[in-house]
């Protein structure tokens, strides 16, 4: 049976990952998204699981389709 928190766990790693690969600090993309640093920290670290509207603000932030954030999500769940 899957962790349910494997999903939160891998979306915080995605979005690290991704928001590392921009060379963007938790405090710029934070600003960004509309939300607080504090908020990006407890999502990379998997203690919060993103609402849809968080999904929706981080892949503008990011400037990525939301369809792209979530496959590279969906992708590493699937090699899990």
């Amino acid at each position: 049976m899957r962790d349910k928190r494997l999903p939160t766990k891998i979306f915080g790693e995605v979005l690290q990952e991704l928001r590392l690969q921009q060379a963007l600090t938790q405090d710029q993309l934070a600003e960004r998204a509309g939300t607080e640093r504090s908020h990006i920290s407890a999502l990379e670290r998997a203690e919060k699981g993103p609402t849809l509207a968080t999904i929706l603000n981080l892949a503008a932030a990011l400037n990525l389709p939301v369809a792209h954030l979530m496959g590279l999500v969906e992708e590493r769940l699937k090699d899990s």
